[in-house]
């Protein structure tokens, strides 16, 4: 497989850009964990099309946990994100959403979004005990579509990378909701707090190179898959 992003090529699932050393590749196996809090509810409606719609949401910040994201032409990592979790229809599993403004230079700091979608139930609880005090941290690990450089397998923490734009398109990475959880406000006050049901990133990687590579097939049409959801999603909302 072989495609052009921009400048950059993509060749057997390794990316590499003009004037960037080495190579970037996605690791299917290394889920991206997030905290978050600052939750707030909003309530309101919208209209689409002569057509009133619900836009409750919930918004608030949201952080890599033991991780970082930058950009590969950007070096500067981003540590906090707005984050804004939304509903849908039906019992898919939750899927998150990362975009940055087209043309955005410098620092991603307040600039990279993450949008959350979840099925309606998970939102009507969660909003629900954020209500009721119950919702004050949320954790979420998530298995994105984001790139690692090639080599730094055991970098500490690990620095995830978005892609450059393409062909006009903001840069973009989206990913599949592994387990995610919520527990109230510390007493003391204290925002720390761990990601609850995060993956174990220690367990043992598999080295036969066959199973490997059905792996990464099985990765490629989950990506197909989740583009095809967000695709129905967006003309559901619409």
């Amino acid at each position: 497989m072989n495609e052009r992003t921009n400048s950059a090529s993509i060749v057997d699932g390794r990316m590499t850009l003009p004037g960037v050393a080495g190579a970037f590749v996605q690791d299917v196996a290394r889920p991206l964990a997030f905290m978050a809090d600052g939750l707030v509810a909003v309530s309101g409606h919208d209209w689409r099309d002569g057509v009133l719609h619900d836009a409750a949401r919930i918004e608030g910040h949201a952080r890599p946990d033991r991780a970082r994201i930058a950009r590969i032409d950007q070096p500067e990592p981003a540590q906090d994100l707005s984050l804004t979790i939304r509903s849908f229809p039906g019992e898919s599993a939750p899927l998150l959403r990362l975009s940055l403004p087209a043309g955005a230079q410098g620092d991603l700091d307040d600039r990279l979004a993450a949008e959350l979608f979840v099925p309606q139930p998970l939102f009507a609880a969660l909003r629900q005990d954020l209500i009721d005090g119950r919702a004050g941290h949320l954790s979420f690990a998530v298995t994105t579509n984001l790139w690692l450089r090639e080599g730094n397998a055991d970098e500490e923490p690990p620095v995830f990378h978005l892609a450059p734009e393409a062909d006009g398109r903001p840069a973009q990475a989206h990913g599949r909701v592994q387990s995610i959880s919520w527990r109230p406000l510390d007493p003391a006050g204290d925002p720390a707090f761990l990601a609850s049901g995060q993956p174990d990133q220690e367990a043992e990687e598999p080295e036969d190179p066959v199973a490997e590579q059905l792996r990464r097939i099985n990765w490629s049409l989950k990506q197909v898959l989740i583009i095809l959801v967000f695709l129905m999603l967006i003309i559901a909302l619409k």
